[in-house]
């Protein structure tokens, strides 16, 4: 079965694993931290699902960064 993520979900997911593995952090640290389910912030990640701005913005704020800093990283 062909993989249904995008490259642009991918590039996001790849971006957010980054900024998180350099402040040291396990998902499940992120995840409860910034209130969000484990496996839904591990399908982010893994580029499994379209982000609404919303979850970006909680992601963001989760990483202490700009939510333009990922999509940047991400070459979005």
């Amino acid at each position: 079965m062909p993989s249904k993520k995008s490259r642009a979900n991918r590039q996001l997911g790849e971006a957010i694993r980054a900024i998180r593995n350099e402040r040291g952090m396990t998902q499940e640290g992120f995840a409860f931290k910034a209130g969000i389910d484990r496996s839904y912030y591990g399908a982010i990640e893994r580029g499994e699902f379209n982000v609404t701005i919303d979850t970006l913005m909680t992601v963001a704020d989760g990483l202490g960064v700009p939510a333009a800093e990922i999509m940047r990283r991400a070459h979005l």
